[in-house]
């Protein structure tokens, strides 16, 4: 009788009206955050022997044959001290500096971490990238769990640095997947420590297991920074429905993402559709102003794309994003690279060649 009565609570975990589920996970998130999050609302810690063995990685813009330089810190006001030492002060100053921290199981040395990082490095910034692999290479609850000591460190490491010479008007979070989490985290304790807040934070897909159902403060929120955007792919599965930030974009209606490998159509499930949106992320910084999106009433509207009635509110996904247009955006996407759709998303449209995964069959057509 207990598991019936948590089994039918599983429809009742989201406050607000996020629609639908379309997604495994979503439909019994209470029952799985019962049994395998228990320790969510309960404090972590970690030992210092753990703490000493955390670190970022330092990358810099140079004039050298490689173009930048990069070294290892450790997480810590020491490690701090280290990033001051390399950073050069009137770019500490004067450069924007970017932290960078990926999500579950990954590292500062993968691919898609050092694409992005390319990509800052191009701009002029200085980017930080924090080492999550050696703590989070574990069950992903226990690394559901370490998020917020992880967090609290680097806000430490950079209310440090900021006594160094770091502007907290230069400071930029990006966090994919638990590192969304993290990223918020830091960015309170930064505040916590200085009375500033970062200038922006962006959650790429923010991680919904283990969080869905915990306080709204402990995970990404929108003061954690002056600007907080976030960019939904896998709402139901791997990622979170809920609204998170000042500007909340749903790709393609937020849970399953188009996806075609030359002339082929190819299903883009779970992991696909969640790691999908570090890939509009850094297209939208080498297209800017062409991911345009159409403002929503709810998120119920922008899972299916209803929300092109009446005069049209746009925004656009990455450099160029306008915070004082907050709220819920229905972003569409082509489904080959580089994936925008410019002016052609202004106009109503069926979700494409996934659209079949938006329709699963009702319970009441299933006799068991």
């Amino acid at each position: 009788m207990n598991v019936v009565v948590l089994l039918c609570l599983c429809w009742l975990v989201i406050a607000e009206d996020t629609g639908q589920p379309a997604g495994l996970m979503a439909h019994c998130e209470l029952l799985f955050f019962k049994l395998i999050c228990p320790g969510m609302n309960k404090t972590t810690l970690l030992s210092e022997k753990t703490k000493k063995s955390l670190s970022v990685v330092v990358v810099y813009p140079s004039s050298g044959f490689f173009g930048h330089r990069e070294t290892r810190c450790s997480l810590s006001t020491e490690g701090a001290a280290c990033a001051a030492k390399h950073i050069p002060i009137n770019d500490l100053k004067k450069r924007k500096t970017q932290v960078m921290i990926s999500g579950y199981m990954d590292s500062s040395f993968s691919p898609i971490v050092r694409t992005l990082l390319a990509m800052y490095l191009g701009l002029g910034r200085n980017v930080i990238v924090l080492e999550i692999f050696p703590i989070l290479v574990r069950s992903y609850p226990i690394a559901a769990r370490v998020t917020k000591p992880l967090g609290n460190l680097l806000g430490e490491f950079l209310a440090s640095l900021t006594s160094r010479g770091l502007s907290p008007k230069k400071l930029e979070l990006v966090g994919g997947s638990l590192g969304a989490h993290i990223a918020s985290y830091a960015a309170d304790t930064y505040k916590l420590l200085t009375g500033r807040r970062p200038a922006r934070l962006t959650g790429l897909d923010p991680a919904g297991p283990c969080f869905r159902n915990v306080p709204p403060t402990s995970r990404l929120h929108p003061d954690a920074a002056d600007r907080v955007d976030v960019l939904h792919t896998n709402i139901d599965g791997f990622g979170i429905p809920d609204r998170l930030g000042h500007v909340d974009f749903y790709a393609n209606g937020g849970e399953y993402q188009p996806y075609i490998k030359g002339d082929f159509i190819m299903p883009c499930f779970q992991l696909c559709s969640h790691v999908r949106s570090v890939f509009y992320w850094y297209q939208s910084y080498n297209n800017p102003d062409k991911f345009i999106a159409v403002q929503c009433d709810s998120v119920a509207d922008a899972r299916h794309g209803n929300c092109y009635d009446g005069t049209l509110r746009t925004n656009a996904l990455g450099p160029n994003t306008n915070f004082s247009k907050t709220g819920v955006f229905y972003l569409p996407t082509n489904a080959k690279s580089p994936y925008y759709l410019g002016l052609n998303g202004l106009k109503k449209r069926k979700y494409g060649v996934n659209d079949y995964l938006l329709t699963p069959a009702p319970d009441e057509d299933i006799t068991i």
